[in-house]
């Protein structure tokens, strides 16, 4: 990844799309100072709060003038009142760069008031998002192996250029470039479009006299499609209000191609109707097997996260409704409670950032879904891991940003087919948030006490249960409390209480969740 070579980044508009780049910008251990303006306070005082942010203002001629690069993130329609403040606000070295959906539209608001494109203006677009949107939506790895496509133009400057693309590969994105018109055609017929009919989609079901059984008996496929007509619908209403011409020519088409459709079925056509599907299903595969091979955020793979606190049961479901389900599994938290052991074991304080980071490249690691096993290497780990030591210096390391960074790609790289069931605390948060199905797991802290203590007696170890309770108390409070990646549920997480229930009551829980979630039978 290339350094960004600026001191002084300013992002205006602090949503889903601006929180991820300061979010990603901290995590990937950014240098300089990192500032933030928009209009609504709470989103900005939380940012600075938690460490992502250095400033913050609701007036953007009071920072704008420090910064050396400045993103607007911001909806496409705001664009040309940001651009009036900035003309005659900024020095004509500073660096801008934007983050809307449509470029020809931002293209039409800079001649309007600069009256051609200033040379350090860079026409930007990251393809990333979620059908969630606000401060508490970004993650740090939003941009993470997703496409960004910058439309520089005639006048735009090499440095600028350069300058913009480096911010974007700190990231992990991949850049490329295209021009304006391209762009808004190629974005109409990819992510306009299908907004578009995911809405429409949604309505018309809606209109329908047996509307509850519907939407009651509605497959998994239903559920990814309409997926993203849960997006802000004031974002979309202004992109299609500033691509609208686009977005016709490419809705003609798709809607000449219904008609074809509907007259097969009118007629029982059976020939063209058979063609057509194949023709689509062998474009499809094509572009998967192109576009999206390696497993990522990206991929079609399916992905169950199973978050919550110790003892809260999570491991034991996790791996058995992989087991079940058929599915790869993944224990994040015995990556942490591993390499705390090792650093145990090298003579390594857990608080020495550098020493940590170089025991991570050797941690080779696989488990055992049938019997729960873990495995360093050729060593079964599984009974060092869980002391209470170990889980204490899991979470002395999980504090530590860099490393959780250096072991994001390592989890990232167990998605793989048919699916993945990933148990942690912050696997619906943060590293699988586009995870189609989220659960966390919690319990009362005397109960998930009494847990971890029979299970630890169970092997052989002696422990007290009084301690026990107090290390989960102090474990939560600390968890849940630090900086980065804070133990909690995700926005779209269903929580359940597992205090009451049995193993086999929860599995069971689980399983139906996903089975409304996830079209598991073509996996």
């Amino acid at each position: 990844m290339k350094a960004v070579a600026v001191k002084n980044i300013l992002i205006v508009g602090l949503g889903l799309i601006g929180g991820s780049v300061a979010r990603g910008l901290r995590a990937n251990g950014f240098a300089g100072q990192l500032w933030a303006c928009g209009r609504d306070e709470a989103p900005l005082r939380k940012a600075q709060s938690e460490g992502v942010i250095d400033q913050w203002s609701t007036q953007l001629l009071e920072i704008a003038p420090k910064a050396d690069l400045i993103l607007l993130a911001v909806p496409t329609l705001s664009m040309r009142r940001l651009l009036e403040i900035l003309k005659d606000a900024v020095p004509a070295d500073t660096i801008i760069t934007d983050a809307a959906s449509v470029k020809g539209s931002v293209l039409e608001d800079l001649h309007a008031v600069w009256g051609h494109v200033p040379a350090n203006f860079v026409l930007g677009h990251p393809i990333a998002g979620s059908e969630r949107s606000g401060y508490d939506a970004s993650i740090a790895d939003l941009y993470k192996d997703r496409r960004v496509i910058l439309t520089p133009v005639a006048q735009t400057a090499a440095p600028a250029l350069q300058t913009v693309t480096h911010l974007w590969e700190s990231l992990g994105a991949q850049v490329s470039e295209m021009s304006v018109q391209d762009h808004d055609a190629v974005l109409a017929a990819t992510s306009h479009l299908p907004h578009l009919l995911a809405y429409s989609l949604v309505n018309t079901l809606s209109a329908q006299n047996q509307i509850d059984d519907i939407f009651r008996y509605a497959a998994g496929g239903f559920a990814g499609f309409t997926r993203i007509a849960g997006s802000d619908p004031i974002m979309w209403r202004d992109i299609f209000l500033a691509n609208g011409a686009a977005t016709i020519e490419v809705l003609d088409a798709y809607m000449k191609e219904l008609a074809r459709m509907r007259q097969a079925l009118l007629t029982k056509d059976s020939q063209t109707l058979e063609s057509a599907f194949l023709d689509a299903k062998s474009a499809r595969n094509h572009f998967i097997e192109n576009h999206f091979s390696k497993p990522g955020p990206q991929t079609a793979i399916p992905v169950l996260t199973i978050d919550g606190p110790g003892g809260s049961g999570k491991g034991t479901i996790s791996a058995k409704v992989a087991a079940t389900l058929g599915w790869h599994y993944l224990d994040s938290g015995a990556l942490y409670r591993i390499l705390g052991v090792a650093a145990q074991r090298a003579g390594v304080c857990t608080s020495d950032e550098a020493a940590v980071l170089a025991l991570v490249d050797d941690l080779a690691i696989r488990f055992g879904i049938e019997d729960g096993s873990v495995w360093l290497g050729e060593e079964e780990v599984s009974s060092a891991i869980r002391h209470e030591d170990a889980g204490a210096l899991a979470s002395e390391v999980a504090v530590i940003p860099s490393v959780r960074a250096a072991l994001l790609e390592r989890q990232l790289q167990f998605r793989q087919s048919p699916g993945l069931v990933a148990d942690g605390r912050d696997m619906g948060t943060v590293v699988f948030a586009d995870a189609p199905i989220k659960v966390f797991l919690t319990a009362s802290a005397q109960e998930r006490a009494n847990r971890r203590y029979k299970q630890l007696i169970a092997k052989g170890n002696d422990v007290n249960l009084s301690a026990l309770f107090q290390d989960i108390q102090a474990r939560d409070e600390r968890d849940s409390q630090r900086a980065v990646s804070p133990l909690k549920p995700a926005e779209d997480a269903i929580v359940v209480d597992t205090t009451a229930m049995s193993i086999e009551q929860v599995v069971e829980k689980v399983l139906d969740l996903v089975r409304e979630k996830i079209d598991i039978t073509s996996n």
